[in-house]
């Protein structure tokens, strides 16, 4: 699924834009996709609630209801 693809999905940057921003979108109930904006056309990561939580993602910051 390349990042384009996603219904809903929101970007967090965590400096200047040069230095790259992640997406974060919902891919279905307790599942979510994690991309790279200076790669869109890798495949995105994915994840459940549970493991971004672990990794201290809150998908609020990104913009999205969990």
């Amino acid at each position: 699924m390349a990042n384009h693809a996603f219904a809903i999905r929101e970007q967090a940057c965590g400096g200047p834009c040069t230095e790259g921003c992640v997406t974060l979108a919902r891919i279905g109930d307790e599942a979510w996709a994690l991309g790279d904006s200076k790669r869109p056309d890798a495949q995105p990561l994915r994840f459940t609630t549970e493991e971004l939580d672990a990794a201290g993602i809150d998908p609020a910051r990104f913009g999205l209801n969990v």
